[in-house]
């Protein structure tokens, strides 16, 4: 009986480890069409230029808070009377639409870590010009060890590779410095407050290299952000390790 569930478990390790294969081995191939809508590639590796032309005009058309980055055409925020959050501000490129859930569900479940990096390109042009200017270090939004070997990595990460390599930034780009300790699942049905209770406890900075933080400016980067609560609790975990300030930088606002 034993032996029966030991070879069970085993058999279901393996068959995780070779589909987590299968998805990066999809991702070093060029895809044929249009990731988003199977149209003919012209111009980009990865989206037609239909779909590259709603990219722009989600950017080009926001009316964005510069503090929460919501879109106002689209929700009215309260900042400038009730900003409750640990960080400094919100920068975030892309309205939350059908394109960009398209492209978030390619990156996340299909194994496209690659396109993660080729979006941070793009956006990287589309972000202020001096957003970075006194940041000392960017640290993405980390994922809990067991997420990290189902997916193979963190699209948060590839996503801030991008942007740097794109906006030609030499910034440190640091993933050893804040851990996810508690793998909280899936938040896509839960608010903020049920978020944040969700997520306390979640992170934690690395204790044997905190003092590396001590005064630092960072920025905080992350894939699609919603409540805000998960980059808070990431934030509220930095500056007890006495960082100086943190802002969040994020490819998509919901």
């Amino acid at each position: 009986m034993k032996k029966t569930k030991s070879l069970r478990i085993k058999s279901k390790y393996v068959e995780s480890k070779l589909l987590s294969l299968v998805k990066r081995a999809e991702d070093f191939f060029v895809p044929p069409l249009c990731v988003i809508c199977n149209g003919s590639l012209v111009s980009d590796r990865w989206m037609c230029n239909s779909c590259l032309d709603k990219l722009n005009l989600n950017h080009n058309t926001r009316n964005a808070c510069s503090l929460c980055s919501q879109n106002g055409q689209k929700r009215v925020c309260a900042c400038e009377f009730a900003w409750d959050y640990p960080f400094q501000k919100i920068f975030s490129v892309y309205d939350y639409d059908e394109t960009l859930s398209s492209i978030a569900q390619h990156i996340k479940y299909k194994g496209k870590k690659r396109l993660a990096y080729h979006i941070g390109g793009m956006c990287s042009s589309l972000i202020p010009s001096d957003y970075f200017n006194g940041v000392d270090m960017v640290i993405p939004v980390p994922l809990h060890k067991s997420r990290m070997r189902k997916r193979g990595y963190n699209q948060s990460e590839w996503f801030a590779r991008g942007v740097l390599k794109g906006a030609d930034k030499k910034l440190l780009l640091r993933t050893d410095l804040l851990t996810r300790i508690k793998n909280t699942g899936t938040q896509t049905a839960l608010d903020r407050e049920e978020r944040q209770s969700n997520l306390a406890g979640a992170f934690a900075v690395n204790f044997h290299k905190k003092g590396e933080l001590r005064d630092k400016v960072i920025v905080l980067a992350d894939d699609i952000l919603t409540t805000g609560a998960t980059v808070e609790a990431c934030t509220e975990e930095l500056l007890k390790a006495d960082c100086a300030s943190v802002k969040i930088l994020s490819m998509g606002r919901d």
